[in-house]
Parts: structure tokens; sequence; C-alpha cells
């Protein structure tokens, strides 16, 4: 994939993302509306993984892709539920104070996704990556907002200056990645990519899929999301190459 796409889809995952942070100053989003774009994100993040991101790198490791996908898996378990405060099904849930070590994990969630990008591009699967994390990135950045403003103790001004830090974390991991990358053998990149598949699983599994069957008289139609954003992934494998 040109790096100018890939620049570009960059660009637009920061203004996807300050917009997801900048939308519940103005006005919040209601629980229905949020489980429905929930549960289109848990198909999305869900097919990433099993129709992309694992076929790409089985041949690459072989006996050994499952170490770096638990290793993401458990990372991010281990970050959100022993580190962190985890913000509770992407905001589904009651006002939690964030602090600082919450940013911290929040933050290297963020650089692992641009690490994702990093190594899809080297391993020409990086439009597919770029739309799982773009679309994932939006309600994160909401979720993250809304409870930054339930908590009452930052101001407009501040919670905008943490989106915008939020927003550069995936760009600037994906910088990076792409520029060390390009001079790596391929072991290391499927390495990198499983670990990231790995976070994909846990965050679609652990924090997306509770909003799909939650007690809610539309959870048929989150189902059927779920779905739809499954049929988009795969759908899309014909854009790999």
């Amino acid at each position: 994939m040109e790096n100018q796409i890939v620049y570009l889809f960059l660009f637009f995952i920061f203004i996807i993302t300050m917009t997801g942070g900048w939308i519940p100053t103005l006005k919040p989003w209601s629980q229905k509306a949020f489980r429905m774009l929930i549960s289109f994100c848990a198909g999305i993040l869900l097919g990433a993984v099993f129709f992309h991101m694992v076929p790409e790198i089985s041949p690459i490791l072989g006996r050994k892709m499952g170490f770096p996908i638990m290793l993401g898996f458990l990372g991010i378990y281990v970050m959100e539920k022993f580190i962190m405060v985890h913000p509770c099904e992407e905001g589904a849930c009651d006002y939690h104070k964030i602090g600082l070590a919450a940013y911290i994990g929040i933050g290297f969630h963020s650089i692992l996704d641009g690490v994702a990008i990093g190594a899809g591009n080297v391993l020409n699967i990086s439009l597919v990556i770029l739309l799982a994390v773009t679309i994932h990135k939006f309600p994160a950045a909401l979720a993250l907002s809304s409870i930054l403003i339930k908590g009452g103790e930052y101001s407009r001004q501040k919670i905008l200056v943490s989106m915008f830090i939020f927003a550069l974390a995936t760009p600037i991991g994906a910088l990076i990645s792409m520029n060390v990358m390009d001079h790596l053998s391929p072991d290391p990149i499927g390495f990198a990519l499983g670990i990231s598949a790995g976070t994909f699983l846990y965050i679609s599994i652990g924090d997306l899929l509770p909003t799909v069957h939650e007690e809610d008289e539309k959870k048929n139609l989150n189902l059927l999301l779920l779905f739809a954003g499954l049929l988009v992934m795969f759908l899309s494998m014909g854009l790999e190459g």
C-alpha cells in the first residue's frame, strides 16, 4: 500500500478520534445508539482478527503464532483490570475516576494500534487494519470523553487537550513502526501483528461484545449489527494484496 494513502488515513484517524472526543462535550449520546455502534465495532474487530490478521501471520510464525496473540490478549487484560481503572464496556457504566495509569494504559493500546498499521503496511493488509482501527477509535474516544465529563473534574478545554494527545498516539505509533519495520525480517513483523491481533481480540470480546446482549429491546438489532461488521471485514478480504 502506498505510504501517501496510509498518511491520509492516519490523518483521518486523528480527525475521527478528535470528533469522537469532541461530541460528548456538546451533547451526550443515548445508551441505545451507543450500544448499536459498539456492536458494529465488535464485528469489525473480530473480522479483522480472524479474516485478515491470523491468516496473514500463520504462514510466518506457524505453530508459534499463538504466543504473540496470547501476549497481546493478556497484556491488555492485565493492564485494564489490574493496572488502570477501565471505562467499563466503552462507556456503558457509571463514572469511574481515570488517573495517570488509565491514560498510560489507553495510550499504550493506541500505540499498539499504530504498530498494527505499520506491520499491516509491510504485509500488504494495511487498508484492512486501518479500517478496523479507524472504526474502533471513534467509540473509544467517545467513551473516554464521556467519562471525563461525568467526573466533573475536568474543564471542556482540558478534556479536548487530553483527547488531542490521545488522537496523536496511533498516528505516531504507526509512523514509527512503518519506518522501523521496513528494515525487519518477516518474523518480528508477524510477531508485532500477532500482539496487535491479541489486543483486538480482547477489546472485542472483553469490552465490546457484552453490549450486544445487554437487556435492551434493541438487542436483536445489536446482534444484526455485529454480523454486519463481520460481513464488512469478510468482504474486504478482496482488498488484500
